[in-house]
């Protein structure tokens, strides 16, 4: 069962009456002392007579330990940060456990405790509950008092959450550190009553489990942690799935889904809450529907928009949340990664006065950015430049941007046509999904205006039979695209712990290479290190495969030519495909002969 406030409980059990709990609370705005030693203090209650309860309450044994002495092997097993954070001491230990004794015993605490400490698999933690100043008089005898970190704040754009430290720990501490910071030492009391919601708080009483009741204050300060910290990890994607016993947090990085310290599993529905409030469109009371929502923060320096979204599943709610820096920029063209003449391919392409460009690849594969570094490259002041969008994720000076609503009936479709009214000079679609999109963009590239969109196949000759697949006759599409790029991106090898490898024989040769094929190459792999979580890889670099349609391959669109004779035409042409584009840089040694092998295809 979840925790009642300590204060409510001690006045259920007659420890204490409504007034003294009252002068407490008064006491506590004006020392900042936590309600127990505010109670404490005033003679409301004894110090002894407080922790007994907290441990009953708890489940835990209660212990004194005046006269408790700590050995040296006791005091190397906790760092002292972690000691003032938790107000935690080790005071036994054998072969088989530890014993913590604490003056602190609140949910967040007992959960990250002994996870923070990182004791071996055969050592398990017992926790005990001991009196504040027998807990304080050891932690001032054998554990330095760490300096106090500086304060900082994440923001939401509608006021709606405000911690403290959250952004500065973002941007400066480990994560270990960081969430100690934020989640150990989270006292029930120590929210005002002023700056809780009430209307939202009686939500959360309404649709708790068995009258189980929970402070905000905890649930706020860990949403906002989950946020900070997957900006400050570097993190695209956030992933909260709920299970049966547990809760499993993951933050995609470099594509790849790493596993972070998750939160007790009795607050899965308190965080999906949570987060549906931050987004001010969601319905926190439904929780039977798929649900997207927006939210948008400030953490430090940085804006950042997440995009989340809800699914019902058998133990809960699974919430997975993208996350669009805004600050980090959109790079140059020359930047993105493009090689040999695929630059100039593509450049000659965004150029021209008409016809369309498709950028084309699986989700999260870097389309946007590479439209946007296009539109970059031609935005000036003397073009009418105007983007439909789901949603809108980077912003630029002098362009008309407008996000499709599907609610309002505002289309890909409709917003296109009304595009033709504005005299525009370039049009961006965010994604050719359907016939009436594609329709629309291809006429409005046949009459006059540069097109630049998105597609969904696996390559650039893919593209074309796409579009014939939406409904679009041969000779349109041969006289209305001007290129195609396809892409992907691949995982960089990290910097810190990058170290020179032999590539063996058979491996060159899955990729139809022999030994004396790359002669003066050097080829590395990370072994793996904090920097890069341990995988070998940190950030992406993006590998192209760019067709412009010559006049070779628009002779096989006309002719209705099948997508075997596309590729054909195009290898003839000698473009580099996505594969050769990864080797190119595997030999550079920015990959590894892995991801070439994973992302890309023969």
């Amino acid at each position: 069962m979840a925790l009642k406030r300590l204060g409510s409980l001690l006045v259920e059990e007659a420890l204490i009456t409504e007034e003294q709990l009252a002068e407490a609370l008064t006491t506590q705005k004006t020392t900042g002392d936590q309600l127990g030693e505010a109670l404490v203090k005033l003679g409301h209650i004894s110090e002894e007579s407080l922790y007994r309860f907290l441990a009953i309450q708890h489940g835990l044994e209660f212990i004194e330990l005046n006269g408790t002495e700590l050995s040296a092997a006791l005091i190397k097993v906790m760092p002292a940060a972690v000691a003032w954070k938790y107000r935690a001491v080790p005071v036994s230990q054998d072969d088989r456990s530890i014993t913590l004794a604490t003056c602190q015993p609140d949910e967040l605490s007992l959960f990250y405790l002994p996870k923070e400490l990182k004791l071996p698999p055969e050592i398990k933690p017992r926790i005990v509950v001991a009196p504040a100043s027998e807990v304080l008089a050891l932690l001032n005898a054998h554990f330095p008092k760490v300096a106090a970190r500086q304060e900082g704040s994440i923001q939401s754009a509608e006021g709606a959450a405000k911690i403290a430290a959250a952004a500065a720990a973002a941007t400066t501490a480990g994560p270990d550190q960081t969430q100690v910071d934020l989640l150990a030492g989270v006292e029930q009391e120590l929210l005002n009553p002023d700056d809780i919601d009430l209307e939202i708080l009686q939500e959360q009483k309404e649709e708790a489990d068995e009258g189980e009741q929970f402070d905000e204050g905890p649930i706020i300060k860990l949403c906002d942690y989950i946020i900070a910290d997957a900006v400050r990890q570097r993190a695209s994607d956030v992933h909260i799935t709920p299970y049966e016993k547990d809760i499993v947090l993951r933050y995609r990085i470099d594509g790849s889904l790493i596993k972070f310290p998750s939160p007790p599993a009795r607050i899965r529905r308190h965080l999906a809450t949570r987060f549906k409030i931050l987004s001010k469109t969601m319905n926190i009371i439904e929780r039977r529907l798929p649900q997207d929502g927006r939210i948008h923060v400030n953490v430090g320096a940085k804006t950042v928009d997440l995009r989340i979204s809800t699914m019902p599943t058998r133990w809960g709610e699974n919430i997975v949340m993208r996350v669009m820096d805004q600050s980090a920029g959109i790079p140059k063209l020359e930047d993105l990664g493009l090689e040999g003449d695929q630059l100039e391919h593509f450049i000659k392409a965004i150029s021209q006065p008409y016809g369309m460009v498709f950028v084309t690849g699986p989700t999260a594969s870097g389309k946007t950015t590479t439209l946007f570094s296009a539109l970059q490259h031609v935005n000036t002041p003397s073009k009418n430049i105007l983007t439909v969008e789901d949603p809108v994720e980077f912003r630029l000076p002098h362009i008309i941007q407008i996000m499709v609503d599907q609610n309002a009936g505002r289309t890909f479709g409709s917003v296109l046509r009304a595009f033709l009214r504005h005299d525009p000079n370039v049009m961006l679609v965010g994604e050719t999904r359907d016939a009436e999109t594609a329709s629309i963009a291809n006429k409005a590239a046949l009459t006059g205006h540069l097109v630049l969109t998105s597609v969904h196949t696996n390559d650039a000759c893919s593209t074309i039979m796409r579009l014939v697949d939406l409904g679009i006759e041969h000779v349109y599409v041969g006289s209305s695209v001007l290129a195609v790029t396809s892409q992907r991106l691949l995982r960089k090898i990290c910097d810190k712990c990058k170290e020179k490898i032999a590539v063996p024989a058979e491996e060159l040769a899955r990729i139809g290479l022999k030994p004396e094929d790359v002669e003066g190459n050097e080829f590395f792999k990370g072994r793996g290190c904090d920097n890069c979580h341990k995988t070998g890889y940190r950030g992406r670099l993006g590998v192209f495969e760019v067709m412009p349609i010559t006049t070779s391959i628009r002779e096989v669109i006309f002719a209705k030519g099948n997508l075997a004779q596309l590729k054909t035409a195009s290898r003839e042409a000698g473009f580099k495909t996505i594969r050769d584009a990864a080797i190119i840089k595997w030999r550079k040694g920015l990959t590894t002969l892995e991801e070439v092998l994973g992302e890309t295809y023969e």
